[in-house]
């Protein structure tokens, strides 16, 4: 009955964080004279090369040249240019600019810092400085940093939606989630057409995002619903039907806006053209485990346990609660409740600040008959998120269902299940169950038997002799006691 606790919390995946976060984690910036479209590079820079061996002292030649460099990837070449211009004007703050971005494109993140700093030293305030060093910082994790220089960014182009988003990103890196809602916000207050055709989808989502770690549901499934809609990977698998990176982010799309079928249909295609990472995996099994179809999530799961998921992002990063709390959800998936429990509190203990955490520890607590802790991280949750159902259907069912009368409460439980309901975005078979299971312990039998026979209508197969079982005991004018083992 509480499973439907870490359903919803199984919506946040370290791997797809990757296509959340950061959109363009180095912006390689580069500046010079006004270049032309990627078809007329090469003329660029044959025109810029002549008239470099007509004046090898031209600065703005080198400068231009290397800029068309950058945009061909031609790294060696374009560093090569800008150290041209040191030399021959030692405090060129270009010079510095393309050199930074270069360094950033080649991943050598302290000389972009580096150079881009010295940019800044000679030129304060310079913008696209100020974006590649902030975007660099953040690659590096110094969000701190990064956020300084795009609040300084977006003093100077108050009007600019990158800079919020970018800001924003921040922000949710480091869970400050209703700081990085109110930027999203902004950026999409601050839109243009051509910010709204590329970016749009991903600011809903990334906002989206935030607002499930903060257990504001309602508000989460609209604005994925809306990325989904504004997303470009529809027309990018029209025009390009082996598009299968395409398909994989919109199967994570699909995924958040709870549209399972769609979702697995993308996650398949991309399986049948070549093997998905471990962490795709768990989240193919997490469509099959909503879609009901459990023999084959616990095969797929199992699949990604042998393969080692999560231990190599734990290894990468000890100190991110992020990937501890969903391997200790996926671990309750398992079956491993007190591994689950290990996994969710040294997230705790890291910091994690997520509303669907303590809800999981109290779930996984619930399954090990640690009635008072869970009953406290049910109580804690309700606490610190009110707005948030994650822990309102948990300590629903322990206060209606506990076998240790200690724990019960009816009336209580009662209000917590229906507030429960009003607070997902639609109640599910499970839902009901405890409203139903509340209902029959204040003894309103009626009720009861009514919303048991909903649920039963409603629940998986796997469930039903579950629901059904309940049901007989409401029938009989009998609460319900959960005395799972």
């Amino acid at each position: 009955m509480l499973e439907n606790i870490a359903l919803i919390t199984a919506m946040i995946f370290c791997e797809i964080y990757l296509f959340l976060v950061i959109r363009a984690l180095f912006s390689s910036r580069s500046e010079g004279h006004q270049l032309p479209q990627q078809k007329e590079l090469d003329a660029t820079v044959a025109r810029y090369s002549k008239a470099i061996q007509k004046n090898p002292l031209n600065i703005k030649s080198y400068l231009t040249r290397s800029s068309a460099y950058i945009s061909q990837d031609r790294l060696e070449e374009a560093l090569a240019d800008c150290d041209m211009v040191t030399l021959l004007e030692p405090d060129n703050h270009i010079a510095f600019l393309n050199r930074g971005a270069i360094y950033g494109m080649m991943g050598d993140d302290e000389k972009c810092i580096n150079e881009t700093s010295r940019c800044l030293e000679l030129k304060p305030d310079h913008l696209n400085a100020l974006i590649n060093r902030a975007h660099t910082y953040a690659r590096l994790g110094n969000i701190n940093a990064a956020l300084c220089d795009f609040a300084r960014a977006i003093e100077l182009e108050p009007v600019n939606p990158d800079h919020y988003f970018e800001r924003g990103n921040c922000f949710l890196n480091l869970q400050k989630y209703s700081e990085a809602i109110e930027e999203y916000t902004l950026a999409l207050q601050q839109r243009d057409k051509n910010w709204d055709y590329y970016f749009q989808w991903c600011c809903y989502m990334n906002r989206g995002f935030a607002f499930t770690k903060l257990g504001e549901l309602k508000q989460a499934r609209a604005d994925y619903e809306r990325a989904l809609e504004r997303c470009l990977f529809h027309e990018a698998i029209r025009l390009a039907p082996d598009d299968f990176t395409s398909y994989l982010q919109r199967g994570n799309l699909y995924y958040y806006a709870e549209q399972y079928q769609n979702a697995l249909h993308d996650f398949l295609k991309v399986q049948k053209h070549s093997d998905l990472s471990p962490e795709q995996l768990v989240l193919l099994g997490y469509c099959y485990l909503n879609l009901g179809e459990v023999t084959q999530a616990n095969a797929i799961l199992r699949n990604a346990q042998k393969l080692n998921v999560f231990e190599d992002a734990i290894n990468r990063n000890p100190g991110d609660s992020t990937n501890f709390l969903e391997r200790g959800i996926f671990r309750y998936y398992l079956e491993e409740f007190q591994l689950a429990v290990e996994d969710l509190t040294h997230a705790f203990k890291l910091g994690e600040q997520s509303a669907e955490l303590l809800p999981s520890r109290g779930a996984a607590y619930l399954k090990i008959h640690e009635y008072a802790k869970a009953k406290q991280d049910f109580e804690t949750a309700i606490q610190n998120h009110p707005d948030s159902p994650y822990a309102y259907n948990g300590l629903a069912w322990l206060l209606a269902t506990c076998p240790d009368k200690a724990f019960r409460d009816g009336k209580q439980s009662l209000e917590l299940a229906k507030r429960n309901c009003e607070l997902v975005p639609n109640p599910e078979w499970n839902d009901l169950g405890t409203l139903a299971a509340a209902y029959a312990a204040t003894g309103s039998f009626d009720d009861a038997i009514h919303l048991a026979k909903e649920s039963l209508a409603r629940a998986p197969e796997h469930e039903k002799a579950d629901c059904q079982t309940r049901l007989e005991h409401y029938e009989r004018n009998e609460a319900y006691l959960d005395l799972e083992p």
